[in-house]
């Protein structure tokens, strides 16, 4: 055989077994790191799922807990403190304790406190009560979600259960919290198991058959067997793979289940494969034509290129050819190094923007707590708000709480947006959780006290707009302090609809932002505010917002859309609605360019 037919034979037959070796292995890799990413995106989201579960938890013992601090095991009574707390907290529907009768063993009831719901839950489940209460007092902690109730019982002991004078709790909760979090729609099916798999929430598991595959099942495969955290392959009765993961809650012997179709998780290893068959058949069709007009003088030139394949092959993606001509092979040799380098390149890409979309995901996903539920009546003032975020982490902030006497609404747009400002933002709730916990202040200690949290947390280098006020319940006047924020606009109440002379900005005062300096002291002012008084706080993401051409909504279209609303709606929910419905027409869905947040405080009269 010539060696131009040996030439055409090697080139042919030897590519063809490298790349193929090639394709498998990288498709193989991009496989398992495609798996590996999706099992790490999946245990992180049930971890997160864990903590907020883990969270509402403890929020319902310290609730049962602050209401056991008025009980007298001597006594077997509850202060009157305990009963005053029980009919002020809104999540709390019944609460029975229940002491152990030494004389005759069993456990008596010692106090009732229920709620309409709360009580008829009990009624129902009167039969389950003793063994409840037995395995609270084995376990320390039951937690239990009757079926089809929109409520969860929480059986907690407290004390020792060798100690004669140890009670249990048994307390029912609403369960909304944790309807939100295992219902909320992602690529993940979530529950929460108890550790024999039977599902306390979560929605039904329906395959693609239409049949149900009951949570019990899929705990029994994996084969838990009190380790505290895992992911596995699991196969489903109808014979598809999903990719399954589990993580201990740390309380009560709950899990957290998450599942993913595999086959719907690899859809981009079918896209690699196509696309890397026809990168194939291009590199082989090259290599014949190379093949056909080679000559002896080329022969050194392809055992290099031959040696390249083979070390790629076997998973070195830095080899590259040494090109020393510029004709066909000298081309194939470039191609190979491009090749080489754009598929190492995809590899340190993919396994980067996991990681990034992962720790964006769990950002985002912790920054959502930062904020309080969009309306609420609290006293005589009411409230409602609306936040979007340009990102998947935005820089603005705004709060709402009750200190004695006042209400406080707070409000803030730290220095651009993303992740540095979401941080910023949390020092802000950070400071405000602790004010909140303690004794009523003054707009400008508290303001003060903000100032040297994000000087300190950001070193000088963000800042932040703020505005916070405080409103009197009883006399309806309002003390603030402006941070270089913009200025909220007072409506005072009228028969007649309002024009833009009557808003009153107040801008009296003006401080400087939040960070800028470590020692500033803050001036506030103060307002008469009277019944049916309205007043709008907002950043600047919402008169600098933008439609598709770039036209700012600005603030005559703002005060014109705020004038219909409020002269209009009664609610002051329904009053932002409106407001925000007429900003994202005006938007057209262009991007944001910077966080939207708007707020209405309506003060109805003094209490």
């Amino acid at each position: 055989m010539s060696l131009r037919y040996k030439i055409l034979t090697a080139l042919t037959m030897l590519p063809l077994a490298g790349l193929t070796l090639f394709l498998f292995i990288a498709v193989s890799t991009f496989e398992q790191d495609k798996i590996a990413y999706v099992f790490d995106s999946s245990l992180s989201f049930s971890k997160t799922k864990a903590q907020r579960v883990r969270a509402e938890v403890d929020s319902l013992i310290s609730a049962s807990q602050a209401i056991l601090y008025g009980y007298s095991p001597d006594s077997r009574t509850l202060a009157e403190s305990s009963s005053s707390y029980f009919d002020q907290e809104d999540k709390l529907q019944a609460l029975k304790l229940y002491a152990l009768n030494s004389d005759l063993g069993f456990y008596e009831q010692v106090i009732g406190l229920q709620k309409p719901d709360g009580e008829k839950l009990l009624i129902k489940e009167q039969e389950n009560i003793t063994a409840l209460i037995q395995s609270a007092a084995e376990e320390t902690i039951v937690i239990k979600r009757p079926e089809g109730a929109q409520n969860v019982i929480l059986a907690l002991r407290f004390g020792d259960a060798t100690d004669p004078k140890h009670i249990v709790a048994i307390a029912v909760f609403k369960a909304g919290q944790f309807e939100m979090t295992f219902n909320e729609s992602s690529g993940f099916a979530s529950f929460l198991v108890r550790d024999d798999g039977a599902r306390i929430f979560g929605k039904d598991f329906v395959l693609a058959d239409k049949s149900t595959w009951d949570t019990t099942a899929i705990f029994k495969t994996l084969g838990v067997g009190g380790v505290p955290e895992g992911i596995a392959e699991v196969k489903a009765p109808n014979g598809d793979t999903y990719l399954a993961s589990y993580i201990s809650v740390g309380v009560g012997k709950l899990h957290v289940l998450s599942l993913v179709d595999k086959q719907k998780a690899l859809v981009a290893v079918k896209t690699l494969l196509r696309k890397s068959f026809l990168f194939f058949l291009t590199v082989l069709s090259i290599t014949t034509i190379i093949s056909v007009l080679a000559s002896n003088s080329l022969t050194s030139a392809l055992r290099y290129l031959l040696f390249a394949t083979k070390k790629v092959s076997e998973g070195d993606f830095n080899v590259r050819v040494n090109v020393k001509t510029n004709d066909e092979i000298g081309r194939l040799g470039q191609s190979f190094n491009t090749m080489a380098e754009e598929v190492s390149k995809l590899l340190r890409d993919t396994a980067d923007k996991a990681r990034m979309e992962s720790e964006l995901a769990t950002a985002k996903t912790v920054q959502e707590t930062l904020f309080p539920e969009s309306s609420a009546d609290i006293g005589p003032v009411q409230i409602a708000g609306h936040y979007q975020s340009a990102s998947e982490c935005g820089g603005d902030w705004w709060y709402y709480c009750d200190i004695g006497d006042k209400v406080y609404l707070w409000i803030g747009d730290a220095t651009g947006h993303g992740a540095p400002a979401a941080l910023i933002t949390s020092a802000a709730r950070a400071v405000a959780s602790c004010i909140q916990s303690g004794p009523a202040i003054d707009p400008g200690t508290a303001m003060g006290i903000l100032n040297k949290a994000i000087h300190d947390a950001s070193k000088g280098r963000m800042m932040m707009t703020f505005f916070l006020a405080t409103i009197d319940k009883t006399t309806g006047v309002m003390e603030y302090a402006n941070a270089s924020h913009e200025a909220p606009l007072l409506l005072r109440h009228s028969a007649e609809a309002p024009t833009r002379s009557d808003f009153e900005p107040l801008n009296d005062i003006n401080n400087p932002r939040l960070g800028e300096r470590p020692d500033v002291k803050f001036k506030t002012s103060s307002v008469q505010l009277n019944p049916n008084d309205q007043v709008v706080f907002y950043t600047d993401g919402v008169t600098d917002l933008r439609d598709p051409e770039k036209k700012a909504w600005g603030e005559r279209r703002f005060v014109k859309s705020l004038s219909k609303e409020l002269f209009e709606c009664a609610n002051s929910k329904d009053a932002i609605d409106g407001v925000i419905n007429t900003l994202y027409a005006f938007r057209d869905n262009a991007p944001l360019d910077d966080d939207v947040t708007l707020i209405l405080a309506k003060f109805k009269g003094a209490a």
